[in-house]
């Protein structure tokens, strides 16, 4: 860990701290209040995060004259082959 990181790093620890302490000295009531705010904040930040564009992700990963319909086929074909079905 580099002075940088450690820096930040009890910088970081040194704001938790402060603020867990100011959060001890509120009413149990608006601690309470405090924990459902921060709880939905959070919710809203997680989900309101969009899926990954994933087209085009696999663009050269495979040969382009692959028969993807035909892959797909042989490994049903083996499937039923190991399951006994028919």
């Amino acid at each position: 860990m580099t002075q940088i990181d450690y820096g930040l790093r009890i910088g970081l620890m040194n704001g938790l701290e402060e603020v867990t302490k100011m959060a001890e000295r509120l009413a149990p009531g608006d601690q309470l209040k405090l924990v459902e705010h921060l709880a939905h904040k959070l919710q809203r930040q997680t989900s309101a995060k969009k899926p990954a564009d994933l087209y085009g992700a696999w663009k050269g990963k495979f040969p382009e004259d692959i028969d993807v319909f035909q892959e797909i086929r042989g490994i049903r074909d083996e499937w039923k082959k190991k399951f006994d079905i028919d």
